[in-house]
């Protein structure tokens, strides 16, 4: 039998504590884990846009800037996108603008990213949060067999 110490949790605690920690494991696993673009497009009016301004045909946009732009095209606000052709930059703390045409009509569609230094650890954590539930439950359930169970 094992020792009833008051400074211990007891194996239901241990088990609650590790569905918490599988629960939050789960969480971050879908977390965006790397920067994404945004993009939004909205249309302009030519009047707006100056003589010498650079103006870039839809068709001379590459296959992933074009696909860039119809997201953002299709997209109600900024659409979230996960490439970044070279077609257009993506600045992190601003925004930057390039003036597309496509059948007659210009658009001008401001790119930028959501840099997130934080990021990086979204992974590593969801592991260690996995790794602790597993802990956890291993430990609770190994109190609850060999009645380890709440000091009264």
């Amino acid at each position: 039998m094992g020792s009833t110490s008051k400074n211990r949790f007891s194996g239901r605690a241990l088990i609650i504590f590790a569905v918490v920690s599988f629960i939050i494991s789960g969480l971050l696993i879908g977390a965006a884990s790397e920067p994404t673009n945004a993009a939004y497009t909205t249309e302009t009016n030519q009047s707006q846009v100056s003589p010498d301004a650079e103006v870039v045909s839809y068709n001379n946009l590459s296959a992933a800037g074009q696909d860039v732009f119809d997201q953002a095209l299709r997209a109600d606000g900024a659409a979230t996108v996960h490439q970044s052709p070279p077609d257009f930059d993506y600045p992190g703390d601003t925004m930057d603008y390039t003036y597309v045409e496509k059948n007659g009509t210009i658009y001008t569609i401001g790119t930028g990213s959501n840099s997130c230094w934080v990021c990086a650890f979204v992974d590593p954590l969801s592991i260690v949060a996995g790794l602790a539930g597993a802990i956890l439950l291993l430990r609770g359930v190994y109190r609850l067999v060999n009645g380890e169970a709440d000091a009264t």
